[in-house]
């Protein structure tokens, strides 16, 4: 039988795919030998991560504590969404002291945790997650919803990280932030179904472009002992925004035939702006132009919720939003570009009928 030439350029096409995005070597893609690859105290440690990060059920995790998923921001306003959640005072110092301490496994980004001078921790994220995730992090707080403490560091020295000493363009994210992880919750199944307040951070993450809906990037903390705050919070939050500000839809997730390949792009202004946002309405729900993962998470929100989303971010001014992606350590014709596609955007939630 003779074979199908365009039918076997494809199947090569996905034997390749498939093969780059299998680990050769360690978790990030670095040798075995490199100075600063994890100990086996490091992976013990991940293995107690691991038992940490259980799901809950809406119901298991309402009775071990009051939930909160949004508090309403009444200074919206007058918020900084150049230095975000953390301030100018909480910034890490890009000419101080960093001591690596290991290398995350988690995610499919490059992490290291280290530690400043001043005895703060933080992680560090390489790639294209640590513009976009800095700036989809100022805006998600803006309205109401807890975020991490995430810089964008253009270079910084990070000594004892063998090859990544010289890091550039990278994420500064705290750990020691007041508040420890106790585990994940779902986006079907939370102490939140039905309220306006979950709905619209669903909106939220589609006006962001956040392709990356999945269970693992929603996580849940509670105050530790040396915050002062009540340990009897449960606050539930997105802990991964760094899928954001590219397009939604990827030719990969058609043609390779396993793994779990990215659903979109990050971080692209031009690919933003040309996607359309909402397809219209059909008996007072939302229909959005959304290719990324956990599509059935986007079904049941109504109009009024979705206005009320658009209300809250129509309340940020032009140079709030400009702030958020100069945060981002993105360059003045993609700050342009963002601030007038996400101001389309809101303006078509607000014009919904």
């Amino acid at each position: 039988m003779k074979r199908n030439p365009i039918r076997a350029a494809l199947s090569l096409m996905c034997l390749l795919i498939s093969l780059a995005l299998m680990p050769l070597v360690g978790a990030n893609g670095d040798p075995q030998k490199d100075p600063s690859a994890a100990s086996s105290s490091t992976k013990k440690k991940h293995k107690s991560d691991e038992k940490r990060k259980i799901v809950k059920t809406g119901s298991e995790a309402a009775q071990e504590g009051h939930p909160i998923l949004w508090e309403e921001p009444t200074d919206i306003e007058s918020r900084d969404l150049f230095y975000g959640s953390g301030g100018q005072e909480g910034a890490p110092d890009p000419a101080g002291k960093f001591t690596f301490v290991e290398r995350s496994t988690q995610g499919t980004s490059k992490k290291l945790y280290v530690e400043d001078d001043q005895g703060h921790k933080w992680t560090v994220k390489f790639g294209a997650e640590a513009k976009s995730e800095t700036a989809a992090s100022r805006i998600v707080w803006a309205v109401g919803y807890h975020v991490d403490q995430d810089y964008f560091v253009k270079q910084a020295h990070i000594e004892g990280a063998g090859k990544d000493a010289d890091a550039q363009d990278v994420r500064f994210e705290r750990r020691n932030d007041g508040y420890k992880e106790v585990g994940l919750w779902t986006w079907e199944d939370n102490p939140f179904l039905g309220t306006r307040e979950l709905q619209g951070l669903k909106v939220l993450m589609v006006v962001l472009n956040n392709w990356d809906l999945k269970t693992d990037n929603n996580k849940i903390l509670r105050p530790d002992k040396k915050s002062g705050g009540d340990r009897d919070e449960r606050i539930y939050y997105v802990g991964d925004l760094g899928a954001t500000f590219g397009k939604t839809g990827s030719i990969l997730r058609k043609v390779a035939p396993f793994g779990d390949p990215p659903a979109g792009s990050k971080g692209k202004s031009g690919e933003y702006a040309h996607q359309d946002f909402i397809e219209g309405t059909h008996h007072g729900e939302v229909i959005f132009h959304y290719k990324g993962k956990g599509r059935s998470t986007l079904r049941g929100i109504t109009v009024e919720n979705a206005q009320w989303m658009g209300n809250l971010l129509g309340r940020l001014s032009e140079k709030q939003l400009s702030d958020a992606f100069r945060a981002g350590g993105f360059d003045d014709s993609e700050v342009a570009t963002y601030v007038r596609a996400i101001g389309e955007r809101i303006r078509e939630l607000q014009n919904l009928k």
